[in-house]
């Protein structure tokens, strides 16, 4: 059995009727998002908004956790990890339904880095579709079977800065090429002055596309 995540919540309003969840990147945790809801909150009603800490923890810090290592960047150790942490997210994502009584079109994905790899590779392979994701500073792992292995299709909005120095800004602009070829619903935002990050620029797109996404 997957063991559960540990995650971080604040709630808009008593009403649970969308949730938001925040995927951070690696060597970051389940506080490192979610100061994001503060900055939301007021234009998002009936929202909870929760963040988790990826499933294993890194060698460098206590509190520093990753979905996958990352001492190799080659695509196969990639993808090798993208596969081993799936299982720990879909679980999450279920619980998250269950518990709080929400349908997944109602539940949209914020994700930084690694974890935007996480929900570019893993969400489109849920039978059921989620409301949408914005992924900051990533990019999309393809193994043979992605395409075929495709079962839901959603909003996406990608944000990169062009001055990243980890994860070339290149990254998203191929992402957004192939999803948009696999019939994604996709739209793109690049940034001059931006390393790796998210700036105010990048979470006012953000919160503006999730008002689109849950029509508020």
């Amino acid at each position: 059995m997957v063991q559960e995540l540990t995650d971080s919540i604040i709630k808009s309003g008593d009403l649970n009727k969308n949730a938001v969840i925040f995927l951070h990147g690696y060597g970051a945790n389940a506080n490192d998002l979610i100061g994001i809801a503060n900055i939301w909150i007021d234009s998002l009603p009936n929202t909870i908004f929760l963040s988790p800490n990826a499933p294993f923890q890194c060698d460098f810090a206590e509190n520093a956790f990753q979905w996958f290592d990352l001492t190799s960047i080659s695509p196969d150790s990639i993808g090798d990890g993208l596969e081993k942490a799936g299982p720990y997210l879909n679980n999450y994502i279920d619980k998250v339904s269950t518990t709080y009584k929400i349908e997944e079109k109602n539940i949209f994905f914020v994700g930084f880095s690694q974890g935007t790899m996480m929900a570019l590779y893993h969400l489109c392979k849920r039978k059921k579709e989620c409301a949408g994701l914005i992924g900051y500073s990533g990019l999309l792992y393809e193994n043979k079977n992605f395409k075929s292995d495709i079962k839901s299709k959603f909003p996406i909005k990608l944000y990169h800065g062009k001055k990243d120095e980890l994860i070339n800004y290149t990254y998203s602009i191929e992402a957004s090429d192939k999803l948009k070829s696999l019939g994604f619903e996709i739209d793109i935002s690049l940034s001059e002055e931006l390393g790796h990050g998210i700036d105010d620029k990048g979470i006012e797109l953000g919160l503006n596309f999730i008002k689109k996404t849950f029509n508020v």
